[in-house]
């Protein structure tokens, strides 16, 4: 019979040859611990290794590098698991790589190809899809959220498994760094009617309901959170009259145009997994508002997200601006402002 014991303790043994092998060390440098606690993959701990599965050390509060057995045989693959207990009784922390999670899947779906997912529930399994966003739906305490591959029991390859986990290492690194990852190695006709600035009839919907969970895992629900952030934002700034959400310009809508006397500013929001990414979503959107019907319609362009500016993003814009006299910049949306008009269940 097999032993996933014994597949673990292979699989730390040939881990030397590969990338995941220096996972720990990857560990103490993006979350800067003091020391490796451990330098396996898999630790001999009755917490983290079972005879049924077993998750890497240190896996329980992150997304986890996981094997164990199903019906159909042994999986291989990355997990979240919504477990709480003592030294972690919130799995909220979870929500913000879930997050991530997502915003990867969007950005770059052929990453997740070859790989299946499925979840436990209420002592249930799923059935085994493609993989897809987790929303709220599977959002509970308990649940096992399981994304990779599955062989035969009797086709385990070691060296399979640790290529896989080496190619689910960079994804693992993108939801986990708390620091932005930029270097992963990894509408068309125009309605010429031009810009014209109008912010009376395109306020915020009133008593939007939904939970803190959606606001935290969902991209759309997210954006909306952050539009309405960003507006209180400008309109301490500029004043309610001159900050305008999806404003019409040919055909598409502008997330937020900002009235400064006679100068305008287009921001364009992103929900992406780092700054740069966020710049590359937005760049070409905010080029067709300001450009698209060959005059200048915007003084300022702006790239708006969630995250500190990192350093390539700051000289990435700076050099546009410098080289081609392209107005761009960045701003970080402040979630701190109060948004009124969104309604939260907890």
């Amino acid at each position: 019979m097999v032993n996933l014991r014994e597949i673990a303790f292979k699989i730390n043994a040939k881990s030397v040859d590969y990338r995941i092998g220096k996972l720990q060390s990857i560990r103490k440098e993006i979350k800067g611990l003091q020391k490796k606690a451990v330098s396996t993959i898999f630790f001999d701990s009755p917490n983290t290794l079972t005879e049924d599965w077993a998750y890497h050390y240190g896996g329980r509060s992150e997304m986890q590098f996981n094997i164990g057995f199903e019906e159909e045989g042994f999986r291989f693959g990355l997990a979240f698991s919504l477990e709480p207990s003592q030294t972690l009784p919130d799995i909220s922390f979870l929500y913000p790589k879930i997050f991530k999670f997502n915003c990867l899947i969007r950005e770059r779906p052929e990453l997740f190809k070859q790989f299946k997912l499925w979840y436990w529930r209420n002592h249930e399994r799923s059935e085994i899809i493609n993989v897809r966003e987790i929303g709220e739906d599977l959002i509970s305490v308990g649940t096992f959220i399981f994304f990779g591959k599955l062989v035969d029991n009797d086709s385990i390859d070691i060296d399979q498994v640790l290529e896989t986990f080496d190619y689910l290492l960079d994804i693992y690194l993108i939801v986990e760094n708390e620091k932005p990852l930029n270097d992963l190695p990894i509408k068309e006709s125009l309605n010429e009617k031009g810009f014209t600035f109008d912010n009376k009839l395109k306020q915020p919907a009133k008593n939007v309901s939904y939970t803190t969970t959606q606001r935290e895992i969902d991209i759309e629900i997210r954006h909306s959170f952050l539009q309405e952030a960003l507006k209180k934002q400008l309109e301490t700034e500029f004043g309610i009259e001159n900050v305008s959400i999806e404003n019409p310009i040919n055909g598409n809508k502008i997330d937020i145009v900002v009235k400064d006397k006679k100068d305008f500013y287009f921001y364009e929001i992103k929900t992406g997994s780092s700054p740069l990414i966020c710049v590359r979503q937005a760049i070409g959107q905010l080029f067709e508002y300001a450009y698209g019907n060959c005059k200048r319609n915007a003084s300022l362009l702006f790239i708006a997200s969630e995250f500190d500016a990192d350093l390539k993003t700051i000289n990435y814009l700076e050099f546009l601006r410098n080289e081609f006299k392209l107005p761009i910049y960045y701003k970080k949306i402040d979630l701190n402002i109060n948004c009124a008009n969104m309604q939260y269940s907890q």
